[in-house]
């Protein structure tokens, strides 16, 4: 999401000014506010980036832990199962 209000800030600034949507006068007169902007589009990706990796890291985590349990439950199961058949 952060990306895509980066865009459109992005759009906002650069592109629309540039494509002459009736803006009166350019936007970036001097190139500080284009590497500004620039920065900002480039920290929101990084930002989504960590984002995307820590929620990744997350899910991973998240079925790892749903295996163990899964398999700690059937290994429970079975110990039950051969327990009660065993005595008949």
């Amino acid at each position: 999401m952060k990306t895509l209000g980066a865009f459109a800030t992005f759009a906002a600034l650069v592109i629309l000014p540039i494509s002459g949507c009736g803006y009166p006068h350019h936007a970036f007169r001097d190139r500080s506010e284009f590497r500004r902007a620039h920065e900002d589009f480039r920290r929101a990706g990084w930002e989504a980036r960590e984002e995307l990796r820590r929620a990744r890291q997350d899910v991973q985590r998240e079925l790892r832990q749903a295996r163990e349990d899964f398999r700690r439950e059937m290994r429970q199961a079975h110990r039950e199962l051969r327990d009660e058949f065993g005595r008949w």
